[in-house]
């Protein structure tokens, strides 16, 4: 559980409060000891396509199976590649409509954050195209049939998605996780503040 600093509280219009407690300031992003369960819950509650996949399918799922889609050095990464989605999922055309890249740098010191506390990096090539892949299999098996150009997506898998439900997503999380996490980089050492020399 964090720590509260009494001298420093976070304003609840920049911080954001976790299913265990866990105050997560994106104005100062710091996941130290983030539980992952928050990050497994949050992710089971998020809907894939802003809600409009039939039946209902969070984005844990779509992680899980991204997972499975990467050579298996990969897995954990692949895993962890969307985990700050806890935010919220905006759908891919949203991102454009505000800005890619204004969206991405925004984004990027919470990512960083997520990415040294659980020891993983998701800019893989290979964890993008398997990324691709899902959104592929997902139209296919979740989405109505639309007159929309995909041409930049690659073929989906054989399987048919069958969605689980959020409480069954949140758990099959967490398994793919315990099967995985051994692959996590070793976390990073803080840099120590140096000392002011005073003359």
């Amino acid at each position: 559980m964090q720590q509260p600093d009494f001298f420093n509280k976070p304003d609840g219009r920049s911080a954001i409060l976790l299913p265990s407690g866990f105050v997560f300031d994106l104005a100062n992003p710091d996941a130290s000891g983030l539980p992952i369960e928050d990050i497994a819950l949050c992710l089971a509650s998020q809907p894939r396509w802003g809600g409009a996949a039939r039946p209902w399918y969070s984005v844990a799922e779509h992680c899980v199976m991204a997972s499975h889609l990467v050579a298996p050095e990969l897995a954990y990464s692949a895993l962890m590649h969307d985990c700050e989605e806890f935010l919220g999922d905006w759908p891919s055309p949203v991102k454009v409509l505000l800005g890619r890249d204004f969206v991405k740098n925004a984004v990027k010191p919470i990512k960083d954050a997520l990415r040294r506390e659980f020891g993983f990096q998701d800019e893989h090539p290979d964890i993008k195209h398997a990324d691709l892949i899902c959104m592929a299999t997902e139209l296919r098996d979740l989405l109505p049939a639309a007159w929309m150009e995909w041409g930049h997506l690659p073929a989906p898998v054989e399987s048919r998605i069958v969605p689980l439900g959020p409480d069954r997503a949140y758990e099959l999380f967490l398994e793919r996780y315990k099967q995985v996490k051994h692959l996590a980089l070793p976390p990073k050492k803080k840099r120590a503040r140096k000392a002011s020399v005073k003359t």
